[in-house]
């Protein structure tokens, strides 16, 4: 059974409707890395959409609104409720748009904790060619939320990959005359400065999805989801993206995919790649940090090996199905060949100009496995070369 949400993409102020599912929302919250907090913590959130998100038919078809249960919960929930569903709602609209690495801003703050020794502590994601700040001068605290890439790999393996800066949002207001970018939304999405190796580069779009979440609503057609995107029309014109920045995002992306996942070797062997391109562009590399690279590679593999729970393919890069536990069951998350691939072959990679190439191959396999891969009721598309399974449970209840 289709369901949809309401939707104003950029550009329209008549709403239409954009499929989106509960198992959908599920999927996005698997995908989403949460560099503040603990993998255990995030990964939680994973289980929640079928028990407050319901299906209602309205104007002849089934769109995704609320539960009243919502309405009792405790305010705070509320706020983390919102943030969740402007989570979903942002990476939905970054799908649609066909977005394929999405990394946290915050991932790339020069002033962001690290571990000293990533072989020894909880993989964080090191320092990289890529630095975020807030922009100088600006009166506003917060900085937008993501980074994303779109594939050119079906143009040229030559184009310059598109990106964008993106700010996602949870509002309790209705989005139907909002045919213009709150101020406040709009200065947040633009307050940062991106610098790859250290030359500071334009940003050619800036995003702002809004998705509306009011639980407190008594009526449930006024609880019904709605998501709406903005971009500023006067953009600089498509500045290029360096390579490095490039295969950095796509390597955050990775790390924290894994990290979600609880596969804690992916992870570590994706980081201290990533620490091994950094240390090699400044001109240096420690032995120990090759040494760690190789053994958290070899890690990774027997990580897989034992968290695979179904026979993997015996191609040398077949695919792998993971699991994780929720309140109505598990959700199997099937990882692809070329996503593998692109990890196995990234994570050996200390060479800026193999990995982008590497990165581009990839984009050109992922491109051919989303059109041969069909999504079902019982599955979600992921475009990075993941595929969803979630319990019928999940149907039910939404």
């Amino acid at each position: 059974m289709a369901t949809y949400v309401h939707y104003w993409p950029v550009g329209s102020s008549v709403v239409g409707t954009l499929p989106m599912s509960v198992r959908d929302i599920s999927s996005h919250l698997v995908a989403n890395w949460i560099p503040s907090l603990p993998a255990a913590v995030a990964s939680s959130f994973i289980g929640w959409p079928p028990f407050l998100i319901e299906v209602v038919r309205f104007n002849g078809i089934d769109i995704l609104v609320l539960s009243a249960y919502g309405r009792r919960c405790e305010r705070q929930w509320k706020s983390v409720l919102s943030w969740m569903l402007g989570v979903a709602g942002t990476r939905h609209v970054l799908r649609s748009e066909k977005y394929r690495w999405i990394a946290p801003l915050s991932a790339f703050y020069p002033d962001a904790l690290q571990d000293v020794d990533l072989s020894r502590w909880h993989p964080s994601f090191p320092p990289s060619s890529v630095t975020v700040m807030r922009r100088p001068g600006s009166h506003y605290r917060l900085r937008p939320d993501y980074v994303a890439l779109r594939s050119t790999a079906a143009r040229s393996q030559k184009r310059p990959y598109e990106w964008a800066v993106i700010e996602g949002k949870g509002t309790q207001f209705s989005l139907t005359q909002m045919h213009v970018c709150p101020t406040d939304w709009s200065n947040q999405v633009r307050n940062v400065v991106i610098a790859v190796s250290g030359s500071r580069i334009a940003i050619p779009r800036h995003i702002v999805v809004a998705t509306r979440v009011n639980p407190n609503a008594v009526n449930q057609t006024t609880r019904r989801l709605q998501v709406r995107a903005w971009n500023r029309s006067d953009e600089p014109e498509k500045p290029a993206l360096p390579s490095q920045g490039a295969v950095e995002i796509a390597a955050a992306h990775l790390f924290g995919l894994f990290r979600g996942l609880h596969l804690r070797q992916n992870a570590l062997a994706i980081a201290l790649s990533v620490q091994a391109r950094s240390e090699i562009r400044q001109g240096h590399l420690f032995n120990s940090i090759r040494e760690g690279a190789h053994q958290a590679s070899e890690s990774a593999e027997e990580e897989l090996r034992q968290r695979t729970i179904e026979t993997p393919n015996e191609k040398v890069f077949g695919t792998a199905m993971v699991s994780l536990e929720t309140e109505l069951g598990p959700i199997r998350i099937e990882l692809s060949e070329p996503l593998l691939m692109l990890a196995r072959k990234l994570r050996q990679t200390a060479d800026y100009d193999e990995a982008i190439t590497v990165l581009r191959e990839a984009d050109a396999q992922l491109d051919r496995w989303q059109l041969a891969t069909s999504e079902d009721d019982g599955k979600t598309i992921l475009p990075f070369g993941a595929v969803v399974f979630s319990p019928r449970e999940f149907e039910r209840r939404g």
